[in-house]
This record gives structure tokens, C-alpha cells and sequence, in this order.
């Protein structure tokens, strides 16, 4: 399988070229669940159903079955939107009075593992 190639995420222009900034390979994969994760569901007006509701459970209580929706939302975004990997494990943790979602991930082509940490309040 070809090594996964895209615009960046966030879109911005590379100063070196002055054109549209590429990411490749396991910074693409991270740039995209990011993407993924932080979009609300209905955002995006052509793909209503990209995204997931994380965002919806941010101000909810700091239990484990606010924690156990935000894996199992963000668990079912990857495996709809994001076929290029397998979640293996998802984390919810607070930090600095900040909420973090961890996936732990592994890509379906070669088994190599990854981790992406997004940051949700």
C-alpha cells in the first residue's frame, strides 16, 4: 500500500514553497484522527455524519461513564471514518483542569503502533 500522503492539518502554507503545506506517513494518520476527534458531528455540511459528539460530553460530570462515552464515541468515529488503523486502547485523563482523549493505535497495513493524544476543553 502507498505511504498515506495529504494536505496538513491544520491547512497552512509552507513558507518554503509558498504552496499548500503536505504531511505523509504517521504525522498524516495523527493530523487525520485529530481532524476526526475534533470535529463535531453535523460540522461539516456535505459529510454530516464525519465526526463524533465528544465535544457534546465535555461539560458533563468527571465520572467513569462520562470517560467510558468519550472512548466508546471517539472508539466508533475510527473504526466508521478511519480504516487505516485499529484502536487498541483509548484513555480519558485530566490533567492541568484539561480533559485528554489517548488512542493507542496500530496500522491495519503493517502492525506499526501509534499514539495521538488530543486535548477535548
Amino acid at each position: 500500500m502507498p505511504e498515506v500522503r495529504g494536505a496538513a492539518f491544520p491547512f497552512r502554507i509552507d513558507p518554503r514553497t509558498g504552496g499548500v503545506a503536505w504531511s505523509a506517513g504517521d504525522v498524516k494518520i495523527r493530523e487525520d484522527l485529530k481532524a476526526l476527534l475534533l470535529t463535531r458531528l453535523g460540522e461539516r455540511p456535505m459529510l454530516r455524519d464525519f465526526g463524533t459528539r465528544v465535544h457534546g460530553l465535555v461539560h458533563e460530570p468527571d465520572d467513569d461513564v462520562t470517560a467510558d462515552l468519550l472512548r466508546k464515541q471517539a472508539h466508533e468515529a475510527v473504526v466508521r471514518w478511519d480504516r487505516r488503523i485499529v484502536v487498541t486502547r483509548a484513555r480519558v485523563s485530566r490533567a492541568d483542569g484539561q480533559l485528554h482523549l489517548e488512542l493507542d493505535y496500530v496500522r491495519a497495513e503493517d502492525s506499526v503502533g501509534g499514539r495521538i493524544t488530543v486535548p477535548l476543553s
